[in-house]
């Protein structure tokens, strides 16, 4: 229970410096945070893909023209995005050894896939002016931002839990053997139940779309958990680092939201 606690400890004091910052932070301070975690966890991926930390240079230089010029469509890329998501979900439970075998081949491709989609998700979830160049859908909705890390952190934290509690039935031990039904399933009803409770307690006048998307999006948060533990396989790597006690790397921690974040767009852009 030590490591749960150390998990804990770490997640508790991202997601209130991340409030704080997320809400009182100025539009620099914001777009500096955004790009700094982008790019420790695209170098965490060129070091356990071993590839040259050279292309840290040119992959800012793309973010940043694409942030700047928006030559991207975000509704576009949301689709894209969904597409290959379902495309990995089928890999990884039908034909998991052709999918290492291609992420070995593309670790630079997927890497810069992952990140990219990233920073391109947060830079359009919060309400930037155009003075850097980034402008946003939501323009009024820091809050959004809390909601998602919190969800996030709510769900690895409950899921880690009760697959220490009661976790018996692995779901894949090919990938990843502490995955358990039961870790899965015990983050899935207390996520809904505090949905549920907090949305009354708030006002939040939720519907059961809201019930459908909160299913997926814990789906795609655990999926993601479970992809990154794959591809750390690929690569013989227990944690893509150590900056954060109890989680390994930056990239460790970011692995449910290259998955989720799609799903929590859509949810609440639309």
């Amino acid at each position: 229970m030590t490591e749960f606690f150390k998990r804990v400890a770490t997640i508790m004091v991202l997601v209130l410096i991340l409030t704080l910052l997320f809400l009182y932070g100025t539009n620099t301070s914001l777009l500096v945070a955004i790009y700094s975690v982008t790019l420790l966890s695209f170098h965490e991926w060129l070091s356990i893909t071993t590839k040259s930390k050279y292309y840290i240079l040119p992959f800012l230089v793309l973010i940043y023209l694409i942030d700047y010029i928006k030559v991207i469509d975000i509704v576009v890329f949301t689709q894209i995005s969904l597409l290959l998501l379902i495309i990995m979900v089928y890999l990884t439970f039908v034909h998991e050894s052709y999918l290492r075998e291609k992420i070995k081949q593309h670790s630079l491709f997927y890497g810069i896939f992952l990140n990219l989609s990233f920073f391109l998700f947060l830079t359009n979830l919060y309400p930037y002016d155009n003075t850097l160049g980034t402008q946003s859908y939501l323009m009024d909705n820091k809050h959004y931002f809390v909601i998602l890390i919190s969800l996030v952190s709510f769900i690895d934290m409950t899921a880690y839990l009760s697959g220490k509690l009661f976790g018996k039935n692995k779901i894949t031990s090919a990938i990843s053997p502490n995955k358990t039904y039961e870790g899965y399933i015990g983050a899935l009803v207390l996520t809904v139940f505090t949905f549920i409770i907090m949305s009354n307690y708030f006002n939040f006048q939720w519907t059961h779309l809201d019930i459908v998307f909160l299913l997926i999006f814990i789906m795609m948060v655990f999926f993601g958990d479970l992809s990154m533990s794959l591809i750390k396989r690929v690569f013989k790597v227990k944690d893509t680092g150590s900056m954060l006690p109890g989680h390994g790397g930056v990239l460790d921690r970011l692995d449910s939201y290259f998955t989720s974040l799609p799903i929590f767009y859509i949810w609440f852009l639309f």
